[in-house]
């Protein structure tokens, strides 16, 4: 008798048992050739489906060695998209049972999606189901199980013959002394597992097939995770057929419903993603959460002027200066400075070490200001000359520059590795693409026929269409007036998200520099 808290699985039921043959293993770039379906009423066989499917692309040498279909055999079947209604009306009331069904259902959900179709049954796979009924086993794979029941077929590795045999297998399951018990529940899981992905898949079918950014959400509207993708509704779906990885499937029993922003390009989609999710920090975000540190010189206003890194720019009456994106490269060109001008290290740190002069004083390294031995005017002017030269370094994407500071013997050392690294990269960076660091340039994107409008490492306007053979538009934007353009987080981000934009799509994008 079955568990009371399971409700009885009426085992006269009908099932559909099918196999399919496919081009790969993987759903998400795979297709049907071949499927075929065993009709199961009240234990019993009664009816077989076969049919031959064209895919769009070659089917592979091993597929043909291991089914025997070959290219030419399917040459004259008809596509999935041709058969699909007449399998929707052949299914309709019946169970879904497979061999591994997750695999066979996966090709079939993945065939429906790529016409924008839903397609849902409640599936009962004969591997979980062998596991349940005859836990002696080692081995559940069709060729065990039917050397364990005593099954021939003809055409293994064929899609009805795979069925047939399934079918048979299945079947003695049905006649199996417990299986009220055990289909009862394992048909108990099917609302807890599967209603929650129905219900989402129907919203999926709404989302548009458009550029955008998509966020999934909890029952309190709070964002869970946030993407982008140049097909929303696609990527959602691939999203979807992750749900066996035990990240995704939390994020999935997490999520209520979707929102999305459609863009006009791909550019602003990358741009908006990462301002959204540092914005709301959604939990399932890994990456991009956190904003990229850039790194400032704060001078404050204090009689002697303490000389500090941060990471923040407030508007507390203190100077800053930069950003530095290397804390490497900075602390080498404080350390420098203080040596230089003779700075007190100990006006270096947010509190002091130590009362009266420091050590560097006693070696003549110090002017004496931690000992107030010098005025606050005077030390003040050390300040201003010392921050000067900083200034002028804040340019670091010079070729000059930087071809300055990779020649410097001092900057050779072992602890210095990262800082010659560093300068290395963005050399690199200025030969391949050296207008990506001046005031104004343009951006064509030769595959959307799109072009971006950039200054000072920000995007400033889209073209298309028309727009694009306007001269006069153009040169407008190259001789316009400078722009001030704020150097906070979000400004800085998107210089760094549009440059890694160029750089992953490097071969499709055309720079060119404003003269």
């Amino acid at each position: 008798m079955p568990s009371r808290s399971y409700m009885p699985f009426n085992l006269d039921s009908k099932f559909a048992v099918i196999d399919v043959e496919t081009t790969g293993q993987s759903a998400r770039n795979g297709y049907i050739i071949e499927a075929g379906i065993v009709f199961i009423d009240h234990r019993r066989i009664t009816g077989t489906y076969q049919t031959l499917m064209r895919p769009p692309v070659s089917i592979p040498y091993f597929i043909t060695m291991l089914t025997g279909i070959r290219d030419a055999d399917v040459y004259d079947a008809p596509d999935f998209q041709s058969v699909s209604d007449e399998l929707l009306h052949r299914l309709e009331g019946y169970y879904f049972v497979a061999h591994n069904a997750s695999f066979d259902y996966s090709f079939f959900k993945s065939e429906f999606e790529r016409m924008n179709r839903h397609f849902y049954m409640d599936k009962f796979c004969t591997v979980r189901l062998g596991r349940k009924f005859f836990p002696e086993l080692k081995k559940y794979n069709l060729d065990r199980m039917m050397e364990y029941f005593g099954i021939r077929i003809d055409n293994r590795h064929r899609a009805l013959g795979d069925a047939l045999a399934t079918a048979e297998i299945f079947i003695r399951y049905l006649n199996h002394p417990n299986a009220l018990e055990v289909f009862s529940a394992y048909a108990a899981a099917f609302d807890k597992k599967n209603l929650w992905k129905e219900r989402l898949e129907l919203q999926i079918m709404d989302l548009p097939e458009a550029k955008g950014v998509y966020i999934f959400k909890d029952h309190y509207d709070l964002p869970l995770y946030i993407g982008k993708s140049k097909n929303i509704r696609g990527r959602i779906m691939s999203h979807l057929r992750d749900d066996h990885l035990s990240k995704k499937k939390r994020l999935w029993h997490s999520t209520d419903h979707f929102d999305w922003i459609e863009c006009g390009t791909e550019l602003e989609a990358l741009i908006l993603e990462s301002r959204l999710i540092k914005k709301y920090m959604p939990p399932y975000n890994v990456q991009q959460k956190n904003w990229k540190d850039y790194f400032y010189v704060k001078v404050t206003k204090d009689r002697y002027p303490l000389v500090l890194t941060t990471t923040d720019k407030n508007s507390d009456g203190a100077e800053y200066i930069g950003p530095f994106r290397s804390s490497k490269l900075l602390e080498y060109l404080l350390i420098r400075l203080q040596k230089h001008f003779k700075l007190c290290p100990e006006l270096f740190r947010e509190r002091r070490t130590k009362k009266g002069v420091c050590f560097s004083y006693h070696l003549q390294q110090c002017t004496g200001a931690c000992g107030e031995l010098i005025s606050p005017d005077d030390y003040r002017r050390q300040v201003n000359d010392a921050m000067r030269i900083l200034k002028d370094m804040t340019d670091m994407e010079s070729e000059e520059n930087i071809r300055v500071y990779l020649s410097s013997p001092d900057l050779w050392g072992d602890k210095y590795y990262y800082v010659r690294e560093g300068l290395k990269n963005t050399y690199e960076q200025l030969k391949e693409d050296p207008a990506l660091f001046r005031e104004k340039y343009f951006i064509f994107d030769t595959k959307d026929q799109t072009g971006y409008f950039i200054q000072h490492g920000v995007l400033r306007k889209i073209l298309t269409g028309d727009e694009l053979e306007d001269r006069n538009l153009l040169r407008e934007l190259f001789l316009s007036e400078p722009v001030d353009i704020p150097d906070d987080k979000e400004a800085l981000d998107e210089r760094l998200t549009i440059r890694r934009f160029v750089r992953m799509n490097r071969e499709r994008l055309k720079i060119v520099e404003a003269v």
